[in-house]
This record gives structure tokens, sequence and C-alpha cells, in this order.
């Protein structure tokens, strides 16, 4: 008994890999044009990663947005 609860203790563990791998591919999923964008602004890279993790739940147009917003308070400052 104690074996089977073992082996699925495994399975799920591995199970929670899998779903870590996934969510990192949405931080590193953007469009190039996003992505131009966001290298466009000349953040430090931990700014960058900031920015990233904001903008992975956003559809493209949000993204776009975001930067665009993002833009002009750099611009103002």
């Amino acid at each position: 008994m104690v074996g089977a609860i073992t082996d699925d203790l495994d399975e799920n563990f591995e199970d929670i890999g899998v779903v870590k791998k996934y969510f990192s591919r949405i931080f590193t999923v953007l469009s190039k044009e996003v992505r131009e964008k966001l290298l466009n602004l000349n953040l430090s890279e931990k700014v960058k990663k900031i920015v990233i993790k904001d903008l992975a739940f956003l559809t493209e147009e949000k993204q776009k947005e975001y930067l665009n917003e993002l833009k002009k308070k750099k611009m103002n400052h």
C-alpha cells in the first residue's frame, strides 16, 4: 500500500514539473513586434523581466498598449 502511495506521489511531482515548464514558456512567448517594442525601451534586465511577467497573460493588443504607455511614461521622465 505504501508503495502505491509513493508511486502516486512520484507521478504527481512529474506532473508539477510539466506544469511549471508550461507556464515558464508563457513568459517567453511574445510576438516579434512586442519583443522589438520591449527591446527598444532600453530597460534594465531586471525591469524587462518584470514587464514580461506583466505581459504574460495579456492579449497581444493589450501588450502593445501596455508597452506604448510605458514608453510614454519613460519619455516624460
